[in-house]
């Protein structure tokens, strides 16, 4: 049961950090961002292809496959009329063969019981086969345009690096608090370009190994480049807690050590 003052948000992001995060974050895509073929649809039904695609499999392999999949079947009732075997056939060369069957399950709740149009709530759209917490609010934020907080492995190493916080021997690295500490810093406009930045800054540059951080549009604001104090506080039990931080480049390891008393944005540890 947590004590904080229920009008003040779970985890506290220093306001000009995150304002910095968010402006990095979107210049960066609208400059630099990869061109994906599901990334100039405005289908929900298609970035929900493309979600389920897209699982457990590189990108760069998934593209062909995707645009022939909404050449052939643009939409969500040309897929429900169309035989499974013929489904699988395109999708099962990527591996993951469940995900021909999720497909063509998704095509027929969606004409059956949704008169042809995915559900515009997430708590629908988490009940559709194949789409698990992320893709569903993958569909939510892409498809739908609407604001949500991703949060996948890529991501998550993102946030962890740059708010200060060790990825691995650290409670914060719970579900639950990287939930809120992503819904903190998705901002209220611009979600869209946002997360598309995000997902290629984890995908492409703030990678797991030999991060590329000289190329980093966060490098000049990233506690794990800098070895500046965390900028995220948890309030928890009436007590305002501030993470270990990690230090140096290859956030990632166990190593920590304890933030000073105070950083110059005012945060204290508790």
């Amino acid at each position: 049961m947590t004590l904080y003052d229920p009008e003040e948000p779970p985890v506290f992001v220093d306001p000009r950090f995150r304002r910095g995060f968010q402006d990095r974050i979107v210049r960066w895509y609208r400059r630099k961002g990869r061109d994906l073929p599901w990334r100039s649809i405005s289908s929900a039904y298609q970035v929900a292809v493309s979600e389920i695609l897209l699982q457990q499999t590189q990108a760069t392999r998934v593209a062909p496959v995707f645009q022939r999949f909404v050449t052939r079947w643009p939409r969500v009732q040309d897929l429900h009329a169309a035989p499974l075997a013929d489904v699988k056939q395109l999708t099962d060369p990527l591996g993951y063969h469940i995900r021909g069957t999720w497909l063509k399950e998704l095509a027929r709740i969606v004409v059956e019981r949704h008169g042809g149009q995915m559900p515009d709530s997430l708590a629908a759209l988490r009940e559709l086969p194949g789409l698990g917490p992320y893709a569903a609010a993958a569909v939510y934020v892409f498809g739908l345009r609407r604001r949500a907080a991703l949060l996948d492995t890529n991501i998550a190493r993102v946030l962890t690096r740059a708010v200060g916080l060790p990825s691995d021997g650290s409670v914060y690295r719970d579900d639950r608090r990287l939930r809120e500490l992503a819904e903190q810093l998705v901002p209220a406009r611009r979600h869209y370009d946002y997360h598309q930045g995000l997902m290629d800054v984890g995908a492409t540059v703030c990678v797991s190994r030999s991060p590329r951080c000289p190329g980093c549009p966060l490098r000049r604001i990233c506690r794990a480049v800098t070895s500046s104090p965390p900028v995220a506080v948890w309030h928890e039990r009436g007590v305002a807690m501030a993470a270990e931080r990690t230090v140096g480049y290859r956030v990632g390891s166990t190593t920590a050590v304890r933030p000073a008393a105070t950083d110059s944005s005012g945060l204290k540890p508790g």
